[in-house]
């Protein structure tokens, strides 16, 4: 198994063994599975460590990578 793998297993581990709501644990899956995803992984296999969806996969690497900038004041419509 890679590395890239076994990091998804554990961030998916350490996230189920969460109570927390918004605990820091979600954010390392994401950024595990975004990591994965980019070094090339099968999305099906990054998706079966993750216990996800494809698409799933597709959103946490997609959110890792664009995450959301605040909005700005000249973004807003007037």
């Amino acid at each position: 198994m890679d590395d890239d793998i076994r990091a998804v297993e554990e961030a998916v581990a350490t996230l189920e063994s969460t109570q927390a709501e918004h605990d820091p644990a979600a954010a390392t899956l994401q950024h595990a599975v975004a990591a994965a995803v980019t070094h090339g992984k099968p999305i099906s296999e990054v998706a079966a460590a993750a216990h996800m969806t494809a698409l799933e996969v597709l959103d946490a690497a997609d959110a890792a990578t664009y995450p959301q900038q605040a909005l700005q004041p000249w973004m807003v419509a007037q």
